[in-house]
């Protein structure tokens, strides 16, 4: 855990910006970008499924197209659901997965799609009634162990359901 990671409001909601609002071009995406540093809106969250699973890639071609971006600003990215996609075929049924071998693989992917080799934050993105906190405990150590995760917390959780979690994980709270 990583606790010099602070993340100053406002924090700049991606979820819009792809297939799923506004569609960016990515003069779009880096024109946004650069308008939010100006603000002094440093941190960007984002979802894997966001835009059906293609808003973190898009995002992630402007962050590879320059290298200085990257060290200006926060990543913050969401997994836990499983959406029927055409980019997902293997997913079959909706539905909320927080094991340890998924959120490995969803982190892996955000990774790349973003083209960093690291997350400043890893939020669970809503609570799964399947839930088991050793694995979320145990893949998040694995990610934090290998600098690939700095912070994680969870989304869209009601306190008491954090709190179960919390006592397997350490949440990073801001």
């Amino acid at each position: 855990m990583n606790p010099s990671i602070l993340l100053q409001a406002p924090i700049a909601g991606c979820m819009r910006w792809g297939a799923w609002g506004a569609g960016f071009s990515k003069a779009e995406y880096r024109d946004m970008i650069d308008q939010c540093l100006e603000l002094g809106i440093q941190s960007f969250d984002h979802a894997d499924i966001y835009g059906d699973y293609t808003t973190e890639e898009e995002f992630g071609e402007v962050l590879k197209e320059d290298k200085t971006l990257r060290s200006r600003l926060k990543l913050i990215t969401k997994c836990g659901i499983k959406m029927v996609s055409e980019n997902r075929p293997d997913h079959q049924v909706k539905s909320y997965h927080t094991g340890r071998k998924h959120i490995l693989q969803s982190v892996e992917q955000s990774l790349k799609h973003f083209g960093t080799d690291y997350l400043d934050v890893l939020l669970i993105h809503r609570p799964d009634p399947l839930l088991n906190p050793t694995e979320v405990a145990e893949a998040i150590q694995v990610l934090q162990q290998q600098g690939k995760v700095l912070a994680f917390g969870v989304s869209n959780f009601m306190p008491h359901q954090a709190e179960v979690l919390r006592q397997w994980v350490p949440l990073s709270y801001h």
